[in-house]
């Protein structure tokens, strides 16, 4: 296994750990492994892993009752703005707009893929049902109407796939998924993702909303509280990562004759939701 010593990965993260992330709250709990015991929290830096190795660790804080992040190398050098939104918005350091404040209304795809390109770690998705969350013009609202970060007002958005009939569950019995959900880089809209998802209820009634939580970045407790239910764990997911590119691809679809140098990486899998509504 690669070592972390002595590498601009690790020393560029610590630097973001102890200098904006309360720093003198954390703990190093091992080779690229850090604890805050107030949060219950735990950052696991990855360069390889062995998915077993992998999976015990998740299951040893989850134990706990403890989130643990699983941050690799590739994530955190393409997209170090949207991992460091990500991990200030678990302790409570982005601002936060209240849902009350905007309106949701559909949006075109190449306004939804260009927000999941800055503000999402996770490719898009073909979505054909989209919403945006975007402020009011209310004068509560003009420190984000001034925000640059903010692009047309839009605060968070949400895709859904295809709703799709489900015979073997029940009569005229409708399921539909959440397929994507972000807030804007540096934000939380308080209420956000519950307001989105009722948005497309009420415009596609369905009898249950499926959604994955990621496994390297959350616990699925959000999804918890909206009155989603656990039902499944799915295994990690295998990529090969291109150590020229620095670019991840799944190995089925790596073309014959690639001749690149590789490493193999790793997801954590997903916890399977199911929120039933009728």
């Amino acid at each position: 296994m690669t070592s972390l010593q002595n590498t601009i990965f690790r020393e560029t993260f610590e630097q973001f750990l102890w200098q904006e992330m309360e720093g003198e709250d954390w703990v190093k709990a091992g080779e690229g492994q850090y604890e805050n015991e107030a949060r219950q929290l735990a950052i696991a830096l990855k360069v390889e892993t062995d998915k077993i190795v992998l999976l015990q660790e998740l299951d040893f804080y989850e134990r706990r009752g403890w989130q643990v992040i699983q941050l690799w190398q590739d994530v955190w050098e393409n997209q170090p703005s949207i991992v460091k939104s990500r991990l200030k918005s678990l302790l409570g350091k982005s601002a936060r707009i209240p849902g009350r404040l905007t309106f949701v209304t559909p949006i075109e795809s190449d306004f939804f893929k260009e927000f999941l390109k800055k503000n999402h770690l996770q490719d898009s998705a073909k979505c054909p049902y989209r919403y945006g969350l975007f402020l009011k013009n209310k004068p509560q609202n003009q420190l984000f109407l001034n925000d640059p970060t903010i692009v047309n007002d839009c605060v968070a958005v949400a895709g859904f796939g295809p709703v799709r009939f489900m015979p073997g569950r029940g009569e005229n019995y409708y399921s539909g998924e959440l397929i994507r959900f972000s807030n804007v880089l540096n934000h939380t809209v308080v209420g956000g993702l519950d307001k989105l998802i009722k948005a497309f209820l009420l415009e596609h009634p369905v009898q249950d909303l499926m959604t994955y939580a990621d496994r390297d970045w959350s616990t699925g407790k959000s999804y918890e509280r909206l009155g989603f239910k656990r039902v499944g764990t799915t295994l990690p997911q295998e990529f090969c990562l291109d150590l020229k590119t620095n670019i991840r691809h799944y190995p089925h679809r790596l073309k014959k004759d690639f001749s690149g140098e590789f490493r193999e990486v790793y997801n954590s899998g997903n916890y399977k939701y199911i929120k039933f509504l009728s």
